[in-house]
């Protein structure tokens, strides 16, 4: 089953400087448990809500949920919040959101916590239960509403920013996984993590005229570091992964400006030189094998990413910086983007995308295009789609007078304004912006 979905939601409101960041803390995972408790037409659902639930409006525009959050003590309490005493009780999708719950907690996910950029360490992990909402004929925006994401919410605070994660897993994108679904649900959250170590800002309408795409789908140069470096992360977790992306090169899809796809051999004319590097899942399999072929390769990554992690980058300035840090391993970092290139670049295209070192001139002088044949074009299978939503940010002062921006509505009697390809203004007035230069964002993914 190779189609799965995943979420990368970037919205950049205004570019903004960070102060450096505060000495690394320990980061913390807080977990919630979202039920739905009713479903409707929203103008009923927004009647006499319940003390502790909130409303959330479908994506169809003319019905809502009531929701209830409880965060989460422990593995015994979730499952009493899920309606069970014994794992045998639970749904496929609550057995996930549990899977998912144990998985965070894993001691793997330790030594990546202190990477996570920005002043606040702290993740909000929020397990949303769709249980008796599946049905899409019924419930036909279910997965639009509670599609699985990171959003990145940079706050002010004092004259700095903090930077706080939000995750939401709900399995809407493993829907007919069966058995697979709580592995694919926990792939899901090691990819959202890998996001929230990313500083990336994607271009604007970097996934094309559709909001979607593939692994092997050609879209723009920070877009698809942004996603290689995700699934880079998850393949630390589920390395069995790699063969699925190597797989799907088959062949490359180009959108079309008014929707839908062509599609062509990897080797086609259709993508040249820098271009290779447009597709995420070339870009995570160069990161999996650096990590992977590299003495202690996993560190040298990961420790050169951070360095130098900034809103600007992309898989030709992650490979240069890397090269810089480590010259001694110059050789290799060639040899790779080679192979996963399947030999195409020129000798130009490698000096541009590596730099023009003696290093480099040393490597083509004795170059040999590497014995690497793409796979054999098969069209007719299906690979994993990946959705970029376009979202609502709400902007609102909370009771202390700071500005908030958020994804979801402040609560009813708040007021806001909004920006997004989705909004609708709420009932204030639009609010002026003093200094856009320090008017926070958020990035959803």
């Amino acid at each position: 089953m190779f189609k799965r979905l995943l979420l990368l939601t970037l919205l950049a409101i205004f570019p903004v400087c960070f102060a450096p960041a505060a000495l690394a803390a320990e980061t913390t995972i807080v977990t919630s448990y979202t039920a739905i408790t009713a479903f409707g037409p929203a103008s009923n659902m927004q009647q006499n809500v319940p003390e502790g639930e909130k409303v959330v409006l479908s994506a169809d525009g003319q019905n809502a949920y009531r929701v209830k959050t409880i965060k989460v003590t422990d593995e015994t309490h979730l499952m009493r919040l899920m309606g069970a005493t014994t794992e045998n009780e639970l749904t496929d999708l609550q057995k996930g959101l549990l899977e998912t719950y144990r998985f965070a907690r894993q001691a793997e996910f330790d030594t990546l916590k202190p990477r996570i950029p920005g002043q606040t360490k702290t993740i909000d992990l929020n397990l949303v239960d769709i249980t008796g909402y599946t049905d899409t004929s019924r419930y036909t925006k279910i997965t639009d509403d509670f599609w699985p994401q990171n959003s990145r919410t940079y706050r002010r605070s004092g004259d700095s920013f903090s930077l706080h994660s939000e995750i939401r897993i709900s399995g809407t994108d493993c829907l007919g996984h069966g058995s697979n679904t709580a592995k694919s649900m926990k792939s899901t959250f090691a990819h959202e993590f890998g996001h929230a170590l990313d500083k990336t800002f994607t271009e604007t309408n970097a996934y094309g005229h559709d909001g979607a795409h593939y692994i092997n789908e050609k879209i723009e140069p920070k877009a698809s570091f942004a996603e290689g470096f995700a699934n880079f992360i998850k393949m630390l977790f589920f390395p069995e992964e790699e063969k699925e992306f190597r797989d799907s090169l088959k062949t490359v899809k180009i959108e079309r400006p008014q929707g839908g796809y062509d599609e062509y051999p990897i080797a086609s004319v259709q993508i040249n030189g820098e271009g290779f590097l447009d597709i995420e899942a070339i870009n995570a399999l160069i990161f999996t094998r650096l990590a992977a072929d590299l003495p202690d390769g996993e560190k040298l990554v990961l420790d050169s990413f951070e360095k130098h992690n900034q809103q600007e980058n992309r898989m030709s300035r992650f490979l240069q910086n890397f090269i810089k840090d480590y010259p001694q391993h110059t050789t290799v970092v060639a040899q790779t983007l080679d192979r996963e290139t399947f030999g195409r670049l020129s000798d130009a295209d490698i000096r541009l995308i590596l730099g023009n070192n003696t290093a480099i001139q040393a490597y083509l002088a004795t170059r040999s295009v590497p014995n690497v044949t793409p796979p054999a074009p098969q069209p007719e299978e299906k690979y994993q789609v990946i959705t970029h939503k376009n979202g609502t940010i709400y902007k609102w002062k909370d009771a202390q007078g700071n500005w908030q921006f958020t994804d979801q509505p402040p609560s009813a009697g708040v007021e806001y304004t909004t920006r997004g390809s989705t909004a609708t203004p709420g009932k204030a007035s639009p609010v002026k912006v003093e200094n856009p230069d320090t008017d926070p964002f958020i990035i959803g993914y």
